[in-house]
């Protein structure tokens, strides 16, 4: 079982609006074991029935996703409808990427010599690896033999992006209830905030001529020709087979894509189909026959995930199992060791430390883009309906009403029973077998209200919880490891049998699980759920992993299963404190993730398992009954009459049977005794008897009928005092969404960047604390072109920063994106916004330099005109002394210095006027800039301390005036003189270049 599982439509969507408080369920209730209501049944009603239905209160709540459509006409025409919504849906397009044919050639070739060798185009080999001495191509066209298939190239299936009108699809088809998709997380996975800017890059336009420009390029090369606007291989069209699913919006969306296909010249075969044919078609059959090439996916999620490890994998690497050839030994499979790598690596905690897990994951999502086997389309927001009387509703952010707790809460007061409508309640597309069946939403719906899981992830914040079992965790790692202790044990599938780990086992982590909440209570046929049943569903669980036989009778199960049990490296089973403890290879950088990843359900009695293995395993050349499905045979279940009939007689053969209680017991590690087999298979008959199916679990309801002809099913509570939980105990009610409220661009043009100049952006981000924003600035060609964490201002605010640094780099008069990101720590579901940013034009950007403050303006010519007032004053001081000082040294040293003297006053003169000249300039002109203030600031400086210097030396030579008595005091004066000649011409040169500096400053901003 998988917490996202494969639906029988679309099924998945995105809740916004959960944003009311939870409801008083009432303190007076009565408090007994067991779920809510007393019984619940399922009934099928077709969806376009459901308006009625709900109108005249033939069905209380309706478990699959209406059309946006009747979502509508419900609200406006159903009084008594309440509707839920959340993202729980999601629709894809599978591309059948395989061969049309694989060639094995002797000796070991380049791809070249492979082609040569042929007889065909480089561009037709989509595949080519060697083993020993062999060399294997994969033709996408084969020449030889007319065929080709268009989506085992990769750039075809890429260019299928652009052929796919997201925007049109979201507005026109869903009516608003979704949003694009262009990977397998969408903006409201809480794991996209780590990929959210590889998305950005990756958000593909609807271009059909670029598509088409791609594929023309692809098949030209590869010997296709277009003639009458239709492609033609070998003189045949090239055909595709879309299977498209015909229940809900996916017949719509795929016609739509049909239609573009046609017209780039493709032949078309629409196959219309439903749930089971459809699954039968893609799903059961080897890529290589061509039944399909492409196929309208739809998925509906099980829960919301903080951290995602295992969809990365589910929907890219060939190892989980849902690639095409689904890990069936005998079907051609798609193959990517780096993906399985990279995936593997995220799934089995093959890191040491979290932004090691980001970067392993942000590269296998950009490699699963890059390799478009699917091709994203859109996250549903998907709608629920039940009436107005039903209370206890919990709103998980992932499945939403399909969250597993609703089943349990639900209830109308003053009425036991309630009526569930689903589109199927039987289908032949699924099966009831814990180990290969429940993939589709019809048949887990209904698991959930029988069966409770050891851990189960937080409806809000997407967190692994206890459920069943609390547990403490221990660590070591990412690096450390633990000493697993001599009491532990392995199943070794060749002896058949627990034995103790090797000696100097160690371990990363260590998960100690209390089971007293299930051992010791009951099984729905009224035995009691031992430790025997613990130990025994590790042990199948090792068998058909690691047994040869069975893991090649089940190969997808064994893959699915083989990374987890890889990790396990031994188990203590403490019978007598109700205790499990696993020994586990695995780290996480939450801890709650190494619990998650240590469980295995105990789902049926040990002895239900028993009958399974030999009817679906050892018997299968007898029974052709398959755990997971096959074509060619019968996908075994338990509540299927026929296969119910084979149970039943099998389990008959049981009582008393050494041989088979050996082998059971053997599971069990030997804690069953004879008389406790023999008391299980009578209960197990006595069930089958009473209830027509032998699906025995220990939920909060059992079933008490299964209908596959009526399509109904009846479940009732479990009422038995072992039972652990009562009503209320899984009640969460709605949760308070993150919300991007409003925002704030502060520059210096309101509303619009000034490139040069720094852009604020305050975010009020509504939610429960701690708040998290982040962000993504791209161009208008989808390049990123800055990301980061927003800075908080406090508990809502955000601050955005863009230095001016930064913008200078910016455009005028251009359209930027801004992607807001917003999540919460305790709900943990994304809220995204985008913002356009625009950036001012070049006129706009002068009409801003011409129109400064005037305020700023006065007070800057203000302190100017100070600067070179005071410095006129001091010159003024200095003519004067220069006039006295003249006619001392003219009458001392005589005409030699009375012509130094008057080129030195003329001097002092001329930096007089220049300062006189700036001093206009400055009254005259309007726009200066802090930058010029600056620099004349720093000029005004220098020409201070030079004309402090010039003071200086005439004070200096006055001294030396006053006591020259002979000839070297006379020369000494001289030098004087020269000195303060030399200071007088420095500060005319600065004086100069300040007014010419200035001038040309303020010229450039008029």
């Amino acid at each position: 079982m998988r917490l996202v599982t494969r639906v029988s439509s679309i099924l998945l969507a995105i809740i916004l609006i959960a944003i009311i408080p939870l409801a008083n369920l009432g303190a007076a209730q009565q408090v007994q074991p067991g779920p809510a209501s007393d019984q619940i049944t399922f009934i099928r009603v077709a969806i376009e029935q459901v308006p009625d239905a709900i109108k005249n209160n033939q069905i209380d709540m309706y478990y699959f996703a209406l059309r946006p459509l009747q979502a509508q006409k419900i609200q406006q025409d159903v009084p008594n409808a309440v509707l839920y919504q959340a993202p729980a849906g999601l629709i894809d397009l599978i591309l059948n990427p395989a061969p049309v044919s694989v060639i094995t050639l002797n000796g070991t070739l380049t791809i070249k010599q492979a082609a040569a060798a042929l007889g065909v185009p480089l561009a037709a080999i989509v595949g080519f690896r060697t083993s020993g001495n062999q060399t294997i191509v994969e033709l996408g066209a084969n020449p030889n033999t007319s065929s080709i298939n268009p989506f085992a190239f990769k750039q075809i299936r890429w260019a299928m992006n652009y052929l796919v009108d997201r925007d049109t699809i979201v507005s026109q088809i869903l009516k608003g209830f979704g949003v694009p998709m262009y990977t397998f997380l969408s903006q409201y996975d809480p794991t996209y905030t780590i990929i959210a800017d590889i998305v950005a890059r990756y958000e593909f336009r609807y271009d059909p001529s670029y598509a088409d420009s791609i594929i023309t390029s692809v098949l030209t090369s590869v010997g296709a020709q277009k003639i009458g606007g239709v492609w033609y291989y070998g003189g045949k069209p090239i055909a595709i087979n879309f299977v498209i699913r015909v229940e809900d919006e996916r017949n719509d969306i795929g016609n739509m894509v049909a239609t573009d296909l046609k017209l780039l010249g493709f032949t078309v075969n629409v196959l219309p189909m439903r749930f089971t044919e459809a699954i039968n078609t893609v799903y059961a059959t080897d890529p290589m026959e061509f039944a399909w090439h492409i196929y309208t996916e739809g998925w509906g999620k099980g829960g919301i995930t903080r951290w995602d490890t295992a969809t990365v994998a589910q929907f890219s690497a060939p190892w989980f199992g849902y690639m095409p050839g689904w890990q069936e030994p005998t079907f051609w499979n798609y193959q990517n060791d780096t993906i399985d790598d990279l995936t593997l690596r995220i799934y089995t905690g093959n890191f040491t430390s979290q932004s090691e897990f980001v970067q392993l994951y942000r590269k296998a999502t950009e490699m699963a883009i890059q390799e478009s086997v699917r091709v994203w389309i859109a996250t549903r927001l998907d709608t629920w309906v039940t009436v107005n009387q039903v209370q206890g509703i919990t709103l998980d952010l992932g499945a939403g009403l399909r969250g597993i707790w609703n089943v349990r809460e639900a209830f109308i007061p003053g009425k036991p029973a309630l009526t569930v409508g689903h589109l199927w309640v039987y289908t032949a597309g699924d099966a009831w077998n814990y180990w290969g069946g429940f993939s589709s939403v019809y048949y887990v719906d209904q698991m959930y209200a029988t069966y409770d899981p050891l851990t189960w992830n937080h409806p809000f914040n997407g967190e692994p919880m206890p459920f069943r079992t609390p547990y403490v965790v221990q660590t070591a790692g990412p690096t450390g490891k633990l000493d697993v202790p001599s009491n532990a044990i392995i199943w070794d599938v060749n002896s058949k049998k627990w034995v103790p780990v090797p000696s100097g086992t160690k371990a990363t982590s260590m998960v100690i699980f209390d089971l007293s909440k299930l051992v010791g209570t009951k099984w729905h046929n009224g035995m009691t759920i031992t430790m025997a049943d613990v130990v025994a569903a590790w042990a199948y669980a090792f068998d058909i992993t690691y047994d040869s036989k069975y893991s090649a009778l089940e190969p997808r199960i064994a893959s699915n299963l083989k990374p987890t049990l890889d990790l396990i490296k031994g188990l203590v089973f403490d019978a007598q404190n109700k205790r499990l403890i696993v020994y586990i290879d695995y780290w996480f950088f939450d801890t709650n993730y190494i619990a998650a990843m240590a469980t295995l359900g105990i789902a049926n009695p040990l002895e239900i398992h028993t009958v399974t293995w030999q009817l679906a395993l050892d018997q299968r050349n007898q029974t052709s009954l398959v755990l997971y499905q096959r074509k060619g045979y019968q996908w075994f279940s338990l509540v299927y009459p026929d296969h119910v009939a084979l149970v039943k007689n099998t389990l008959a053969t049981y009582l008393n049977n050494q041989t088979v209680f050996a082998k059971a017991n053997a599971y069990a590690n030997g804690l069953l005794t004879m008389d406790e087999w023999n008391a299980r298979i009578q209960a197990d008959l006595n069930w089958i008897n009473a209830h027509g199916h032998a699906w025995i679990s220990q939920g909060p309801f059992y079933m008490d009928k299964f209908d596959k002809d009526a399509q109904t099913a009846v479940y009732k509570a479990f009422r038995d005092p072992t039972y652990p939980f009562k009503k209320g105990d899984w009640y969460f009610g709605k949760p308070i969404t993150t919300l991007i409220g409003g925002y704030t661009l502060s520059t210096v043009i309101p509303g619009k960047i000034l490139p040069g100049s720094p852009a604020n952006l305050t975010v009020i981000v509504n939610g429960i604390p701690p708040l998290h924003l982040e962000y993504i600035l791209k161009d208008a060609a989808g390049n990123i072109l800055s990301t980061g964490d927003a800075a908080q201002i406090n508990q809502t605010a955000f601050l955005i920063s863009f230095p001016s640094d930064f913008t200078i780099n910016l455009d005028y008069r251009t359209t930027y994106y801004l992607i807001l990101l917003a999540y919460s720590d305790i709900v943990a579901m994304p809220d995204m916004k985008k913002i356009e940013l625009t950036t001012a034009s070049t006129a706009e950007a002068l009409q801003y330099m011409q129109s400064l403050n005037q305020e700023a303006l006065n007070k800057l010519q203000s302190a100017l005109n100070q600067q070179i007032s005071s410095v006129y004053n001091q010159i003024n001081q200095l003519n004067s002394q220069l006039t006295q000082l003249n006619s001392t040294l003219t009458a001392m040293l005589g005409q030699q210095i009375q012509t130094v003297m008057t080129a030195l006053t003329q001097n002092i003169k001329t930096v007089s006027d220049v300062l006189t000249n700036l001093a206009n300039v400055v009254n005259t002109t309007q726009a200066t800039l802090t930058n010029f203030q600056s620099s004349t600031n720093s000029q005004f400086s220098s020409i201070s301390s030079d004309l402090s210097s010039i003071k200086s030396t005439l004070a200096s030579m006055q001294t030396t005036l006053q006591g020259a008595a002979s000839a070297s005091d006379v020369e000494a004066l001289k030098s004087q003189v020269s000195t303060l000649q030399n200071l007088v011409y420095a500060t005319l040169g600065l004086v100069v270049v300040t007014l010419i500096v200035s001038g040309i400053g303020l010229a450039r901003r008029k």
